[in-house]
């Protein structure tokens, strides 16, 4: 009887949460209209809306892509916009890179290649837990590059540490530490390494939209990589070595089965065309992102050829049938994200906002390195109530980048930093969509959650704020 009233209660609860969300919604609009005196009608309207949208994402009223659209919609009929500014944002160059990017993660999925590179790697492993918990992280590394979306890495990984996980454990691996370590270090390394690299995750590229749009100031695949690599990897690699300190494996974990690896590597047979063509895509695309400097290419015109080729009739890597399973829910989101930098930019609301959240703080004197600490340190805060991380780089990078610019001083290190703070913050699960997917699968209860998650955050805050004084420094960034 208990399961059969299961589902009538998870749905009473999640019609109620909408109801509430879209209540919510409503309400703070209001709120927000009245507390805004300082703007202009046409200002006061827009930012009363955009929080609005917020809370409706957040509570998942609506999905998602319907939000998006409902905003625009909302912006001309309540008079906060013209049209063209509006929907300015799908027709945004950004949009489409997005869009090429998910075709990518479906060609990586789909044709193979990506777990061939797993268990290849997996099969030079030594003879240990800790050496095939090495490759897992290097696999997750080398993913980054391939694929611009966490949880599609991470679908990718996690069968094959807890694979790992399964040969070292005398029974069920759910419940052990070494189970969750697997899971952690799968979550660390397939999620966080694609902080470091422009096209590693949607919210990067959504955020150099922005940028774009504000600041008219193009960022190269290669300036990223150069900027943020060496911080992320630092993160990513102590944060490692604390989630291995909170779930210690169990002394069980005492020799190697590398000849499970070798054994599914040998099952995968010889690479098929396919994998062949899409790692030949691959190399090209990351070829020509890296040497973005020399030729001129915009990455987005490399990603939206790139695609052209997987999709392609007969030469391509993915069908029509795989294709439509793309989440273009996310496509429609980025732009969204990239109107309200518009909207909040033309109506100044941005500017207003980054006044009320970085004036308390930040003054024209200071140097550019505390200028971006102060920066990333403020989007810490304001990412726990904007909860997921698309979310608060579409609120806070606008009125960020607005700021910096009304004071005069070089915008674009603070408005990085504002991404990164997207990025990196997460001190509960909902606030990193790929660790929820992971929370699923019941590895994780709500308790080692929160752990490894708030040491990962606590770990970023400081290697963040240090490199704002040290490596952003050096290469120029601040």
């Amino acid at each position: 009887m208990a399961n059969s009233n299961s589902d009538p209660e998870q749905g009473q609860s999640a019609v109620s949460k909408k109801v509430y969300g879209l209540v919510g919604a409503i309400l703070l609009g209001f709120i927000i209209w009245f507390l805004s005196a300082g703007l202009s009608p046409q200002g006061r309207m827009a930012l009363s809306i955009t929080m609005a949208a917020i809370v409706m994402w957040v509570f998942e009223v609506y999905p998602v892509e319907i939000t998006a659209v409902l905003l625009s919609t909302f912006y001309v009929i309540m008079g906060a916009s013209n049209p063209g500014n509006a929907f300015s944002g799908y027709g945004d160059p950004i949009v489409w890179f997005i869009f090429a990017a998910l075709v990518f993660g479906t060609a990586v999925d789909q044709s193979g290649i990506g777990k061939r590179i797993a268990y290849s790697l997996m099969r030079f492993s030594g003879p240990s837990f800790k050496s095939m918990m090495a490759i897992i992280v290097l696999v997750g590394a080398v993913l980054s590059f391939l694929t611009p979306a966490g949880v599609e890495r991470l679908l990718i990984i996690y069968p094959i540490a807890l694979g790992v996980a399964a040969v070292f454990v005398k029974g069920n691996v759910k419940g052990t530490n070494t189970g969750k370590l697997a899971m952690a270090i799968t979550y660390l390394a397939g999620n966080t390494f694609g902080f470091g690299i422009l096209t590693g995750i949607a919210v990067n590229i959504l955020g150099v939209g922005i940028i774009k749009q504000i600041l008219g100031v193009d960022v190269y695949w290669s300036q990223w990589i150069t900027w943020f690599g060496v911080p992320i990897m630092v993160t990513t690699l102590i944060s490692i070595f604390i989630a291995w300190k909170i779930f210690p494996p169990e002394d069980y974990v005492l020799k190697s089965r590398k000849e499970e690896a070798s054994k599914e590597f040998s099952n995968l047979g010889p690479m098929t065309g396919i994998e062949k063509r899409a790692l030949l895509y691959l190399l090209i695309t990351l070829g020509l992102w890296a040497t973005d400097r020399w030729h001129h290419l915009p990455s987005w015109g490399v990603a939206i050829f790139s695609a052209a080729l997987f999709c392609g009739p007969g030469f391509g890597v993915i069908t029509k049938e795989q294709l439509k399973k793309i989440q273009f829910p996310i496509v429609i989101f980025s732009g969204a994200a990239i109107t309200i930098g518009t909207v909040l930019g033309k109506t100044g609301v941005a500017t207003w906002m980054g006044k009320a959240l970085l004036g308390t703080f930040i003054r024209p004197n200071m140097s550019h390195q505390a200028m971006g600490a102060i920066t990333y340190l403020v989007g810490t805060v304001a990412h726990i109530p904007l909860v997921e991380s698309k979310t608060a780089a579409a609120a806070f990078t606008p009125a960020v980048a607005a700021f910096f610019q009304s004071l005069g001083v070089p915008a674009l290190g603070p408005s990085l930093m504002s991404i990164m703070s997207a990025d990196t913050i997460a001190f509960f699960p909902y606030m990193m969509m790929p660790f929820l997917a992971l929370m699923g699968l019941g590895y994780f209860s709500t308790k080692d959650s929160v752990k490894l998650l708030s040491s990962y955050t606590a770990v970023a805050i400081c290697v963040q704020v240090l490199s704002c004084f040290t490596w952003y420094h050096w290469v120029g960034l601040l």
